[in-house]
């Protein structure tokens, strides 16, 4: 399941299939898109930037098709939304959004997916986790699995999206390279900062996630 064009078109591709197969497109000139996808539960799991999330069933006869779990709202201050699917079985919607009254300028909030909507998570709720979030596959860790992390924290690579520019021109920490995110005291370190560069282009570090 991939997430191409600009962030606008949705297509899958089954194994021993060699063509890929469009399922959805967002209008070209709406404020919409698609942000993040996993594959959660046996299903596939779509979310976009005004945080309408999609599951979607791949093994209909006529094509994929879709159910709206979480229906769009308004995209408010949202510089991004990600899907994680945890290692007890909840699927989270995590957001980043812009929050000039906050030190950093920017705050995540984290929601638990379910058949009626979203409901709040606190950091509590990860059980001594850690998450990783940016433009590829996202993750939730164990941190009892894997001592170098901390619990509470959320590794983020800030992905870069035009259709949010305004907002990260106003954000007073900058974008880009990587940051640590605590959950409980709500503070950002930079972990791995931007590289300085002379032309005006913005990389997004992606995760390498070994077979574990």
């Amino acid at each position: 399941m991939i997430i191409h064009r600009d962030s606008d078109w949705l297509s899958f591709v089954k194994a021993g299939q060699s063509k890929w197969q469009v399922a959805s497109t967002l209008p070209v000139r709406g404020s919409d898109r698609y942000t993040d996808c996993v594959y959660h539960d046996g299903r596939f799991y779509s979310v976009t930037l005004h945080g309408m999330v999609e599951e979607w069933n791949l093994d209909e006869p006529n094509g994929p098709t879709r159910k709206i779990v979480v229906a769009p709202g308004h995209p408010g201050h949202t510089l991004t939304r990600h899907l994680v699917s945890t290692t007890w079985g909840d699927l989270l919607r995590v957001g980043l959004f812009f929050a000039p009254g906050c030190p950093d300028g920017v705050r995540f909030q984290i929601r638990r997916v379910d058949s009626d909507g979203c409901k709040k998570v606190i950091y509590s709720d990860l059980m001594d986790h850690a998450m990783f979030l940016g433009l590829n596959h996202s993750a939730c860790l164990p941190t009892k699995s894997f001592p170098e992390l901390q619990p509470h924290r959320i590794y983020f690579s800030p992905p870069w999206m035009t259709m949010t520019l305004d907002w990260l021109c106003k954000l007073r920490r900058g974008w880009g390279g990587v940051w640590i995110y605590d959950l409980k005291s709500r503070a950002f370190e930079c972990s791995f900062p931007l590289c300085d560069r002379k032309e005006w282009i913005c990389p997004s570090e992606i995760w390498i996630t070994p077979n574990l």
